[in-house]
């Protein structure tokens, strides 16, 4: 998935740095674990992972990435996925054979439903819309009638907000839509399996990061990929959580142009120039751990100093060190006469400490 922060890039680099600090196995917490690259990565290093995020599609995709150890089971299903075996990927050919259902997707996101409101929103053609209403329902219908477990539901629906975001007609973010259709929109929709993740067992939760690491036993790794600016989030990304939350469950009311969800529980002090660094220093003094890595970035809303201090000061200072990795910037538009990026590369940082 397309996402601001994604640290796919830089697995090698984060690596490096834990191999070069003698840090390479027991419990690692990730409390901005976003689409859980880095989380899963950690698994398969051979950490047991805790993965956590404020947002319900983080906590999808750390489910099916992070918590999920084996294929499910798909046998109560056989009978409806014929003739596809019921097997994860069975489940998925079947959904990528659904004919288009129009929904909610459809009314509110695609032009067809839009007519008539204020604003139109082609987030999703028609086509990809009503398919994406269709899987959806389906797979809640699967859950709700105990058909398929959590590890199924949560690799479905994980299948199901990657497919979409393929084909999402915005340049990688949700805060808008293109005004005509790029090839991507173009394309029908397709979901593809996610792969099971090896390695120790491990576990995925919703969770502010503070109120979650401040109630664990000792554990070995902290690894703190906070925002790095102002960006809320939930209004970025209001698109592939409402896919995630779904609207099975009576109204959901959506506000703003881009039909935005009422997010206020889901707003992070890390994204607010006067609280994160606050924020930081709450959380790395309710750290019960061994080591402390943060990702930053070169122009982050805290100051490297401060940092610093925060990290000392909690920490063994001796062991404090400032790494660096240059990479090419993730531009979600181009430069205009309201945005101009400060250039095409950024310094990604990885600040660590003993305890």
């Amino acid at each position: 998935m397309r996402y601001i922060g994604n640290k796919t890039r830089l697995l090698d680099f984060i690596r490096r740095v834990l191999d070069a600090r003698g840090i390479r196995s027991g419990t690692a917490v990730d409390p901005f674990t976003g689409t859980a690259s880095v989380a899963r990565a950690l698994k398969r290093w051979g950490f047991h992972v805790i993965a956590a995020d404020l947002m319900e599609f983080s906590h999808v995709f750390a489910h099916a990435y992070v918590q999920a150890d084996a294929p499910p089971d798909f046998t109560a299903l056989a009978p409806i996925l014929r003739p596809h075996p019921p097997t994860l990927a069975g489940a998925i050919a079947y959904l990528n054979h659904l004919g288009p259902e129009p929904g909610f997707i459809h009314e509110h996101f695609s032009p067809a439903g839009a007519e008539g409101q204020r604003h139109e929103r082609m987030f999703f053609t028609p086509e990809n819309a009503a398919h994406i209403d269709h899987i959806r329902a389906t797979i809640e219908r699967w859950r709700r009638e105990r058909l398929i477990g959590d590890d199924a539901y949560y690799l479905l629906l994980t299948a199901t907000i990657e497919a979409a975001d393929r084909v999402a007609n915005t340049a990688g973010v949700y805060a808008a839509c293109i005004k005509s259709w790029q090839p991507n929109a173009r394309r029908a929709l397709h979901l593809r399996p996610p792969r099971i993740t090896p390695g120790p067992t491990s576990r995925a939760t919703r969770a502010d990061a503070v109120e979650l690491v401040r109630d664990l036993a000792p554990f070995d790794l902290l690894y703190i990929d906070p925002p790095y600016n102002e960006r809320q989030y939930p209004a970025y990304y209001h698109i592939p959580e409402l896919i995630a939350i779904g609207w099975f469950d009576g109204p959901v009311e959506l506000r703003g142009k881009t039909g935005l969800l009422h997010d206020a529980d889901k707003r992070s002090e890390w994204s607010s120039r006067r609280r994160c660094a606050d924020a930081l220093e709450a959380l790395v003094a309710s750290a019960d751990c061994r080591h402390i890595v943060m990702s930053y970035n070169s122009e982050g809303l805290i100051p490297e100093q401060t940092i610093e201090r925060i990290f000392k000061n909690y920490g063994r200072a001796a062991t404090y060190r400032r790494y660096t990795r240059t990479y090419r910037r993730y531009r979600s538009d181009t430069d205009s006469q309201r945005r101009h990026y400060r250039g095409n590369e950024v310094v990604e940082l990885l600040f660590c400490v003993d305890r």
